[in-house]
């Protein structure tokens, strides 16, 4: 029989020893190292697109010995990876496409028994659309972690990730004259990383600060065009 592995994506830059701990994610940390005390036995990990919350699921579960189920396994499937993994179980993606007679099953039984489930979502489980009543009762309790913008320190190491998972070299007096300068969110960052110009890229060569200059002037152009400036 198949042994579902812990994660089935690929860790990437995401391995636990790689989790920084700054003031965006500092409350969410606490909450998950504290998990044997989960009111109810569940909690929601939330926050932005490339907040990090694969990353801190990915550490808490190796911290745990979680495994991780699909939001659209069949609740059969699912009570078996939780059993299988002593009750402790993730599910990310949770506010997307779910199969909530699954969900409600693994909930109920964390309760039941003393396990713990994490719920992975960009959104707050009480704003989701549930066709059933007490599984949307359950998830308007649960407790919830929320990941905020990045402080200067996290916006550096995801200055880097992402540069890393494009193949883009940067150099550190970019680095240090773009954390001063880009919006503190994580989408600023993305932006910025896709406003460069193609020929910056190419070599060896780390992106100089003259080069990264360049880049924000795009990004900071696009964001005015669409008013978000």
């Amino acid at each position: 029989m198949h042994q579902p592995r812990l994660f089935e994506f690929r860790m990437g830059e995401r391995s636990p020893e790689t989790l920084v701990v700054a003031g965006a994610n500092r409350d969410a940390a606490k909450l998950l190292t504290g998990w044997r005390a989960w009111p109810g036995g569940a909690l929601a990990l939330t926050g932005p697109k490339g907040s990090g919350k694969t990353h801190i699921a990915l550490a808490w579960a190796l911290e745990a010995g979680a495994r991780q189920a699909s939001p659209l396994a069949a609740p059969d499937d699912a009570v078996e990876i939780y059993r299988a993994s002593g009750g402790r179980l993730v599910i990310d993606d949770a506010d997307g496409e779910r199969d909530e007679a699954m969900l409600w099953r693994v909930l109920d039984l964390a309760r039941s028994d003393g396990g713990a489930v994490l719920l992975v979502s960009a959104t707050s489980p009480s704003a989701w659309t549930v066709a059933i009543p007490d599984l949307r009762s359950r998830l308007a309790a649960l407790p919830v972690a929320r990941l905020g913008e990045p402080d200067e320190a996290l916006m550096e190491v995801i200055l880097r990730r992402i540069c890393r998972e494009q193949f883009i070299q940067l150099s550190d007096d970019a680095v240090r004259y773009l954390v001063k300068r880009l919006p503190r969110t994580f989408a600023a960052a993305r932006a910025w990383a896709a406003a460069l110009d193609a020929d910056l890229v190419r070599g060896a060569r780390p992106v100089s600060l003259a080069g990264a200059k360049r880049a924000l002037l795009k990004a900071e152009a696009g964001w005015a065009g669409t008013g978000d400036g």
